[in-house]
């Protein structure tokens, strides 16, 4: 604990923690099995719960708690359960610091914030090497649209989810245990997150929907991840072939099929 000399400042900082924020809902990340559970404690509404959910995203985050109380939060990682007790989706390791130095040196050392489309691109491209990502921040689409964080992170576990899709393949790229279960789990059911145009929308957006890839040549890329806030869509390369040992993503922006 350190004490803070300066009157003005200390009563500026509690004033901005008791009224302005850091809160969680400011920047929620978006889940649709929205749960999470510590020691059989629920979290889903606290930062421990919004942790779990970066983590799960791949987004790069670590919680602070203080020392003492009922439960023990001075370790780490902090072992955080996604879904009911009846119903685990999966357990979620969150990185947990308690000391004052050790969260100083976690902010240094630390990814700049990513805060605009062009350093969401070059992320990416930094976190991901099994997907090949273009210029897409140069598209008009999505040049135009005011950059919001909730966007970022939805657009980072998007790209997670095909990135270990493509790390759960062969050599001779045939789907392993992996990938077989990110397919099954994301490209199949009424919720999935990964899904093809309709063949209507395929022919009336067949135009649009095909893009140049970095390599050269076109590619019709009609299927696409889903972002409901603010009705945005990533396209990219599906199915891939056996030998492409990189997942194109071609577009990130507003639906293209938006009437």
């Amino acid at each position: 604990m350190f004490e803070l000399r300066d009157k003005d400042l200390r009563a500026a900082t509690f004033s901005w923690l008791d009224k302005t924020g850091p809160f969680v809902d400011d920047d929620r990340l978006d889940e649709a099995d929205d749960y999470f559970e510590y020691q059989d404690v629920e979290v889903t509404t606290t930062g421990l719960g919004e942790a779990a959910r970066r983590t799960k995203a791949g987004v790069e985050c670590a919680t602070y708690s203080f020392v003492g109380g009922r439960i023990n939060f001075a370790v780490s990682l902090l072992r955080v359960d996604h879904g009911l007790r009846e119903e685990r989706y999966g357990r979620y390791s969150v990185s947990n610091l308690w000391e004052t130095d050790a969260l100083v040196n976690q902010a240094l050392a630390a990814e700049g914030l990513i805060g605009s489309w062009p350093a969401l691109i070059e992320a990416a491209r930094r976190r991901f090497p099994n997907l090949e990502i273009g210029e897409l921040h140069a598209n008009s689409a999505l040049a135009r649209e005011p950059f919001e964080a909730s966007l970022r992170d939805r657009s980072l576990e998007l790209m997670k989810v095909l990135n270990d899709y493509v790390a759960g393949r062969s050599e001779a790229g045939v789907d392993g245990p992996v990938a077989r279960e990110i397919v099954e789990t994301y490209f199949t059911g009424e919720r999935a997150l990964f899904t093809g145009e309709s063949a209507t929308n395929q022919k009336m957006f067949a135009k649009e929907m095909t893009f140049e890839r970095t390599s050269g040549g076109s590619y019709f890329a009609h299927w696409h991840g889903k972002i409901s806030h603010r009705f945005f869509r990533m396209h990219f390369e599906w199915p891939l072939g056996k030998d492409r040992k990189k997942l194109e993503i071609f577009y990130l922006g507003p639906k293209i099929t938006k009437s």
